[in-house]
């Protein structure tokens, strides 16, 4: 998300830059030659209802999910595929940006009383997470497209040493783009002892806040959006030609991550637009602000819903992935849980049992065994992780 719209008191952000010294509670719009105050008091009591309870929810479910995650990966996968670095190092992006949560709802809820060093830390630290998990995404997708649709188990791209070159590079694009944050965001007091946390582009609000909004279009939607049609639409017509074991669910899975990062930021980012036509003169007035700022919030916080969504479809797209979190929770509730052995280790178990997993998991490695099978490279189950 950019500045213009991040997770604040939203007047904090819709209102006019070139006043940013003041808590803004309005916009000014050009009626009749005359400058008229649009007033945002109802727009502001909805928020400090709404989001603080939404983003409570988004905290706990996104928190607990991927801490899951996190654990059962670190603990249970021995050999870490691509998939599994990049489903990695998005359950770090998605915990990084829940835990800013919490200063957003303090700020809605009250106001910000962290001071000025954290003001700009949060800030970068939830921008930086937002892209990157976005584009973590996008190279789940691709690593799925390599595997599948041209069955390179040794592709370039997946050796250790690179996988880990490409979280890296994607860690860096997103510090990149919150470059922003950290210079112009900071603390501003608005009455007696009351503080906000919000960018000052000083005179060039207009500018900078298109910019931001339609890089979050561009780069956070657009962008990944038509990687994960084409990567994903691909492995489609593969399986399809194919039709390895699993055919039907794999597609089914292919087709519910797209849908679910459409449904999800989708109507944020026409919203954004929306908004910058609406900075340009397209068209607008007091009463399109107030619906355009209802509508921000709500479809805001439904993007929100990303770090607790995908996590758990791409987490089930990993072969082996139910019997890991099952021993998982076996182990945490002291009970014997899975078929292997006492003294076997569960990956092995996992390898070993591979016809089951084939018949029962719901998973899109299984059908890159399938496409293995059909190519020169045929090996034992496993045998194309790198």
């Amino acid at each position: 998300m950019d500045m213009a719209t991040s997770p604040q008191p939203l007047t904090t952000k819709v209102a006019s830059s070139e006043n940013s010294s003041a808590f803004y509670d309005y916009e000014y719009y050009l009626d009749q030659a005359a400058f008229m105050p649009c007033m945002k008091d109802q727009v502001l009591a909805f928020g400090r209802v709404f989001l603080p309870v939404f983003y409570s929810l988004v905290f706990v479910l996104g928190l607990s999910g991927n801490l899951l995650l996190l654990v059962v990966l670190l603990r249970y996968v021995p050999r870490r595929r691509m998939t599994e670095v990049y489903l990695l190092n998005l359950a770090i992006s998605n915990l990084l940006f829940v835990v800013t949560l919490p200063f957003w709802i303090t700020t809605v809820a009250w106001h910000w009383v962290f001071g000025n060093f954290l003001c700009k830390m949060v800030s970068t630290l939830y921008t930086i997470n937002l892209y990157s998990g976005i584009f973590f995404i996008s190279l789940m997708s691709l690593d799925k497209y390599l595997q599948i649709v041209h069955a390179q188990p040794h592709h370039w791209l997946r050796p250790r040493a690179r996988r880990w070159l490409l979280a890296v590079i994607v860690w860096a694009v997103a510090l990149a783009v919150s470059i922003p944050d950290m210079v112009f965001v900071r603390i501003h007091e608005n009455h007696q002892g009351v503080w906000n946390c919000h960018a000052d582009f000083g005179g060039h609000g207009t500018v900078w806040k298109l910019i931001l909004r339609f890089q979050q279009n561009i780069l956070g939607f657009i962008l990944p959006l038509f990687a994960m049609i084409f990567f994903y639409s691909r492995i489609g017509s593969a399986l399809v030609r194919l039709r390895p074991p699993g055919q039907g669910r794999a597609l089914k899975v292919a087709v519910s991550l797209v849908v679910a990062f459409f449904v999800l930021w989708f109507p944020y980012n026409l919203i954004l637009f929306l908004h910058s036509l609406m900075d340009l003169k397209v068209f607008g007035d007091c009463e399109t602000s107030n619906y355009l700022d209802y509508a921000l919030q709500v479809t805001e916080s439904i993007a929100f819903l990303h770090c607790c969504s995908t996590p758990i479809l791409y987490a089930f797209s990993i072969r082996c992935f139910c019997q890991y979190l099952k021993a998982f929770l076996a182990e945490l509730f002291g009970r014997r849980q899975g078929p292997c052995p006492a003294q076997a280790p569960l990956s092995s178990c996992c390898e070993s049992s591979s016809l089951t997993v084939q018949e029962e998991m719901t998973s899109m490695n299984d059908l890159e065994e399938g496409q293995a099978e059909g190519s020169p490279n045929k090996g034992a189950v496993g045998g194309n992780k790198a």
